[in-house]
């Protein structure tokens, strides 16, 4: 922008000083210096402008797309509306205290360094909104200034309002840019949230709710409720529960883990059994801010796992029962055992929703397949399987028919690989499969192929039908590497990298790891 300045006011300087157009009072330098920092004012202002909000409307308009302008409109009642009325209103009295201040009732005379005013309150929607919320600001501002130039200013200061333009300007749009990377982060962990099975919850250091995101929390009124509470109403005393551990991790600012607790989550008619994880908060002076943490549903393994004890008990009257009876009990009994411990089983190491192994029985599974893999001299393949377009049909549709929608997933991931294959989800919307057996990489590309062809294909959803793809990252395993956990972990780490490589490539495909990344995993 300096450079592309720079060149238009020397290209306008004489140009202007050639046709009588500037003031005879000012020398070339002071008429290119004026023209440099207009010229930059000019494209730090409307540049931006153009790139954020002019240039997707033009690129939707080639591409016969609707022109949106906004994704939703606002409530005035929700707290962005009514801080962004604020910002507005307190801009705007700036903005009139700075054209009344060169008026003869009042100072009589401009002071341009009293336009930096702005500053603080553009600093401030700067946060608030990011990049898309300064540029329109500094456009306001910069013609604000402008009419106050034009109107009130002497022309020997009119150089110093041109300093303090381009100094808001730059100003706004850097902390813009520093402010959007922090709201894109935010906006990631509440898309996270909101498609995650778990509770994410946060409290502050006197114990009272601040957060409340996920499978539980339904609408923002739900969540409103919540705040404020402290989380001895959630959590109910039990003989089972483990409240001493998390009393005791609370008194010593420690982190928890895995913790049985019976809470009382919202949309919940009933207390439920939880497994919860959680981290003590510190601020960068190293005071204590509260807890941050997550709260998993394990209603099923507990009712389970109380199906087990029952069992038990009842094994436990064998010796009183009379012994014409003692056959046909130990063969229910047995039976009554061999169902809970494979529930059990079931329960620990499959997807509950999609029937597939879940992370756990994936990652031993895996394990297994890279020792065989060795001994037999063969190749391996793990795929990494994401989901594009997954949140928007949740979004539209509604949470059942996503959950429909990854069920239909897992069915064809199973037609599209071999019974000696396996094919598990890890979570949301990722799945990974693990091909044994391999001779060549084409047969894992064939497999790659058939899945994303597979995948692509429209989904019935009841009365709608809804179509996603899938971007796929490839690993592969030589057998002359070693066949450790540390070999596991690179393969993961290589095909996730390879599959962000295809979604960036543009979805809907697969790519291989790079070679040189699957040998520094050895």
């Amino acid at each position: 922008a300096l450079l592309g300045a720079l060149f238009a006011a020397l290209a306008s300087a004489p140009l202007s000083q050639a046709a009588g157009l500037s003031s005879l009072t000012l020398s070339w330098l002071e008429m290119v210096g004026q023209e440099w920092i207009g010229a930059f004012i000019g494209i730090v202002t409307i540049a931006p402008l153009t790139l954020i909000f002019i240039a997707p409307l033009a690129r939707r308009f080639v591409r016969k797309e609707p022109l949106r302008l906004l994704k939703a409109v606002p409530s005035m009642e929700s707290s962005p509306v009514r801080l962004g009325i604020l910002q507005g209103g307190v801009s705007i009295v700036l903005i009139v205290a700075l054209l009344w201040m060169p008026l003869p009732q009042w100072l009589g005379q401009s002071y341009p360094l009293m336009t930096l005013l702005l500053l603080p309150v553009l600093t401030w929607i700067a946060a608030t909104y990011g990049v898309r919320g300064t540029t329109p600001t500094v456009l306001l501002y910069q013609l604000s200034i402008a009419v106050l130039v034009l109107d009130f200013t002497p022309p020997e200061l009119a150089l110093q309002y041109q300093l303090a333009m381009a100094i808001i300007a730059a100003s706004g749009l850097l902390t813009g840019a520093v402010s959007q990377a922090r709201l894109v982060d935010i906006s990631r962990f509440r898309d996270l949230a909101e498609v995650s099975n778990d509770v994410l919850w946060e409290f502050d250091n006197h114990g009272r709710l601040c957060d409340l995101r996920g499978h539980f929390v339904r609408g923002g009124d739900a969540f409103q409720r919540q705040l404020g509470r402290h989380w001895r109403e959630y959590v109910l005393q039990d003989q089972e529960a483990d409240l001493a551990g998390l009393q005791a991790a609370f008194r010593q600012r420690q982190r928890f883990q895995q913790l049985v607790l019976r809470v009382r989550l919202p949309s919940a008619k009933t207390p439920i059994w939880t497994r919860n994880s959680g981290l003590p908060l510190f601020d960068d002076s190293g005071e204590f801010r509260g807890y941050r943490g997550t709260t998993t549903d394990i209603s099923d393994y507990k009712k389970a796992e109380a199906l087990r004890e029952q069992a038990e008990a009842l094994l436990q009257d064998y010796d009183r029962t009379l012994e014409a009876q003692v056959e046909a009990r130990v063969v229910e009994r047995t039976r009554m055992l061999t169902e809970v411990s494979l529930r059990n089983w079931r329960l620990a190491n499959f997807d509950s929703l999609t029937g597939l192994p879940n992370r756990n029985l994936f990652f031993e599974h895996l394990r297994k397949s890279l020792q065989q893999s060795r001994r037999q001299w063969r190749m391996l393949a793990l795929l990494l399987v994401d989901l594009d377009g997954f949140k928007e049909v949740n979004d539209t549709f509604g949470h059942d028919m996503g959950d429909e929608l990854l069920r239909q997933v897992a069915g064809r991931l199973r037609q599209c690989i071999r019974a000696t294959d396996t094919a598990a989800r890890l979570g949301g919307d990722e799945f990974t499969i693990v091909l044994t057996d391999l001779e060549q990489a084409d047969a894992a590309e064939a497999v790659a192929r058939k899945l994303v062809a597979s995948l692509a294909e429209p989904a019935p959803l009841g009365e709608v039908s809804a179509t996603v793809t899938a971007s796929v990252g490839i690993a592969l395993y030589r057998p002359e590497w070693p066949a450790n956990l540390e070999q596991a972990m690179a393969l993961m780490r290589q095909a996730d990298a390879a599959m962000y490589e295809a979604k960036r490539a543009g979805k809907n495909d697969w790519r291989f790891a790079e070679q040189e990344a699957l040998k520094s995993g050895e």
